[in-house]
């Protein structure tokens, strides 16, 4: 039966300042918006890909191919599977499960425009999950697999990330998997050891597990970051330099 899962959940996290680490207070905000349980991620090497999708209104298209986050940035959007149906709104998210059957309608009357992190095969790195009349905006793809996934169980995650202004820098650090961001809003300084730069509304950012960074809100107003993150399950999705 298809799945969709659609969690909202605010968190302030909590932890003993250690290492230094930032305290809960110096921490962004996380908004976890939709969450996908994956059994086999090493079966064939996997990518990541973001692309904008848009469909005037009234129109619809059946989702084929990897698994995918989908979030609406414009309008509204009807996902439709043999089980459920659910309208997305601009900050709502869902996860499309591969291999399932699923519609994506415009809603509302009106045309719609939302984004797709697609975790995929090579073999489906140029098959586009659409068919026309849906059009189709290539943001990013990494250029080489994913490093360093194990077998076991991973979780496939999207998440909105606040971070206020006058936010310290977090301490360097790892992901444990890998991520895809794409910066909503705001104006962020993203940081490696040997280098800042800046990062923009509409920047895009691959981190893989051996890429050692920070992100820190550079303006008068909150960085907002959407990310795609896949890592073990049960395991911390960032791990702090000691």
């Amino acid at each position: 039966m298809e799945r969709f899962t659609r969690i909202i959940v605010l968190i302030l996290a909590v932890s003993v300042p250690a290492h230094g680490q930032p305290t809960p207070a110096q921490k962004p905000v996380r908004i976890l918006i939709a969450n996908g349980k994956l059994d086999d991620v090493v079966q064939a090497p996997l990518y990541l890909k973001l692309l904008q999708v848009q469909l005037s209104a009234g129109q619809s298209v059946t989702s084929s191919g990897g698994n995918i986050m989908i979030y609406p940035t414009s309008g509204s959007l009807i996902v439709e599977s043999e089980s459920e149906s659910k309208t997305l709104q601009d900050g709502d998210g869902a996860f499309l499960q591969a291999g399932k059957n699923v519609t994506l309608k415009a809603g509302g009357g009106r045309p719609t425009v939302f984004f797709e992190f697609l975790l995929i095969t090579a073999a489906d790195l140029n098959k586009p999950p659409h068919s026309k009349p849906a059009v189709l905006t290539e943001l990013y793809q990494t250029a080489e697999p994913i490093k360093n996934l194990k077998p076991g169980p991973h979780e496939f995650t999207m998440t909105r990330v606040i971070a206020p202004p006058k936010l310290p820098a977090p301490p360097m650090h790892h992901r444990s998997g890998a991520a895809l961001y794409y910066v909503l809003s705001g104006s962020g300084l993203w940081r490696t050891p040997d280098k800042s730069e800046p990062r923009g509304r509409g920047a895009i950012q691959y981190e893989p597990s051996d890429l050692v960074h920070s992100w820190q809100n550079a303006g008068d107003t909150p960085l907002i970051l959407l990310q795609a993150n896949i890592s073990a399950e049960g395991a911390p999705e960032i791990i702090f330099l000691q």
